[in-house]
């Protein structure tokens, strides 16, 4: 029997099948489409994402015949809150975490209870782009959506009702809405008060991997058979962290739609500097587990953006040769490190900052500036991020010593040895290229009792996770980063009142 693990993401979902050993037998990918009704707005339509997941599941349910699904769970993107109703039918589009709504209300918010208090209940600092202020955004400016809502759903507690099942949130999904306490499993009291809620708006919480119920009559609207045992599933970061295998003083490195790097700890970390920093921890699986991520809004999204605005000669080459065009954008990049120093704010920031009204900026160009640079300073730019946050991990207690690469972008040599010379540690390329994925099947086969516990996850992932390749950084190339990086950490600070005028003036104009 095979287990299922659904990869539920902000602009597609991936559904693929894996042996018991961890080997990847069927898949299938659909997109859908991220909505802007208006400047700042970002929204996912809840119907459109449901039948990309029911094309996917049939297909791989097609596949798997010979080796029919036993078990399924999700890794689910964070903050995209599905208002429903009594039935759980959505009753408006769910506001995704970077969409700019929520401000006001988190301002308003953090009147009433302290950023360390919240810290402390939940892992995480105050931020807008929680679930929590879209729920009091929609309560304030859409009232007729907000009185005809039952509950908010998260994607993956969204899919489970639709599978017929009481729908539950795990621990993690729930850590990310900014109400869970996440050291007793429950919903917050204080914060639910602060926030003039109850705990009725949201599902009941569940641990990663505990069985939610076995599929009846609508198991075949998904392609899957009846029985098949859904099981609690993770947000997508700490999916990834568990399908790539991550002990302690190792990090995730994951580049998608969003750049992120995901920590497992070995102890609690030092609370204060993380919640200054607007750094969290939260639960995965196993009682008393924990890891932490930091992330950049803008990762792979801003090689698409060139791709989709800048690459044109590119594009017209990989057609000729009929081959991937990123495959083309980041070939034959200078060998050097650039004086490019881009801030990869083009959607708005993610940790530290977590800046909704920043905006990206391009700092060293010249009318000598070639292509090939500016790519490659797109690359410098969204790795001088991630190091700028390993740096406050360091400094919370939380030490990196080598970086393990998973998505699409460890399938490029080059951006990954740039990873490496920037972050001055090695940067390991993992046989993973499914690792959110995994990571859920996983949870739903633990769920199923097809596995037993933690440890024999951990083995089937040591297994199929090997490292094909390991690039070290180059000591020369790293110096240069090394100066480059000073200059780059003051580019935010010293242009935020700038971003933020500009800003104002397209929210004025409405542009």
């Amino acid at each position: 029997m095979s287990m299922l693990g659904l990869d539920i993401g902000t602009t597609g979902v991936k559904a693929v099948a894996f042996r018991e050993d961890g080997t990847a037998i069927a898949s299938a990918y659909r997109e859908y489409n991220l909505l802007s009704p208006q400047s700042g707005h970002l929204e996912l339509d809840p119907n459109e994402v449901l039948e990309a997941i029911r094309t996917v599941t049939r297909a791989v349910g097609e596949e798997t015949r010979d080796d029919p699904v036993r078990s399924v769970a999700t890794s689910t993107l964070g903050e995209a809150a599905v208002p429903v109703d009594k039935n759980c039918q959505p009753v408006g589009n769910a506001i995704v975490g970077f969409d700019s709504r929520g401000e006001q209300e988190m301002l308003a918010f953090k009147e009433r209870i302290s950023n360390q208090e919240v810290f402390d209940i939940t892992g995480h600092g105050i931020n807008s782009y929680h679930t929590l202020f879209k729920i009091l955004w929609r309560r304030e400016h859409d009232p007729d959506t907000f009185r005809r809502t039952h509950k908010v759903l998260c994607f993956g507690d969204f899919l489970t009702a639709q599978l017929g099942l009481e729908p539950r949130m795990d621990y993690s999904m729930g850590a990310r809405t900014l109400v869970l306490d996440i050291h007793r499993g429950e919903w917050s009291d204080r914060i639910l008060e602060a926030a003039a809620l109850t705990p009725e708006i949201l599902p009941r919480p569940i641990a990663p991997g505990d069985p939610i119920g076995e599929l009846g009559k609508l198991a075949a609207d998904f392609g899957l058979p009846t029985g098949t045992v859904v099981g609690g599933g993770l947000h997508d970061q700490p999916a990834g962290i568990l399908g790539a295998g991550i002990r302690p003083r190792e990090s995730m490195l994951a580049t998608g739609t969003v750049i992120c790097l995901g920590v497992r700890l070995s102890a609690k970390p030092q609370g204060t500097v993380m919640a200054e920093n607007n750094l969290c921890y939260y639960p995965t699986v196993g009682e008393g587990q924990y890891i932490s991520i930091a992330w950049n809004f803008t990762g792979g999204s801003l090689l698409k953006w060139y791709r989709d605005q800048l690459a044109g000669p590119e594009l017209a080459v990989a057609a000729k040769r009929d081959v991937d065009p990123y495959e083309i954008i980041t070939a034959d990049l200078p060998p050097a490190p650039t004086s490019v120093l881009v801030l990869p704010h083009f959607t708005t920031t993610g940790t530290p900052w977590l800046d909704p009204h920043a905006l990206g900026a391009i700092f060293g160009l010249r009318l000598t500036t070639s292509r090939k640079e500016l790519v490659k300073g797109i690359l410098e730019g969204i790795l001088y991020e991630i190091r700028l946050n390993s740096e406050l991990l360091n400094d919370s207690g939380v030490a990196i010593d080598i970086y393990k690469a998973i998505g699409g972008a460890a399938k490029s040599e080059a951006w990954m040895q740039i990873a490496a010379d920037i972050l001055g540690r090695p940067v390991a390329i993992t046989t993973v290229t499914e690792g959110a994925a995994l990571g859920a099947a996983l949870l739903g086969a633990h769920a199923s009792g097809q596995i037993s516990s933690s440890a024999e996850i951990d083995a089937i992932v040591d297994r199929a996770a090997h490292v094909s390749r390991v690039l070290e950084p180059d000591a020369t190339r790293a110096k240069q980063y090394d100066e480059r990086f000073a200059v780059y950490r003051n580019l935010y600070p010293q242009t935020r009142e700038l971003s933020h005028r500009i800003f104002d003036l397209e929210d004025a104009n409405g542009t």
